[in-house]
């Protein structure tokens, strides 16, 4: 597993987890606790994988230009 990707891919999911919580609690608070935080976990999770796999290149193109 590479770090350089997980160094950028595990800030990501926070900062989508924090805003999405925050949007769920401003704009939508009639929804109940359990499901903004299924849905924020959700997205958060999905970001995370996302960022992850398109770093893919980036990280390794970096690797064979520092050797």
């Amino acid at each position: 597993m590479n770090v350089k990707r997980l160094k950028v891919a595990i800030p990501v999911t926070i900062v989508v987890a924090a805003l999405s919580l925050w949007i769920l609690e401003k704009d939508h608070s009639a929804v109940p606790l359990t499901a903004r935080i299924l849905i924020a976990a959700g997205g958060a999770l999905l970001s995370g994988v996302i960022a992850f796999f398109l770093l893919q290149g980036d990280a390794d193109r970096n690797d064979s230009e520092s050797r």
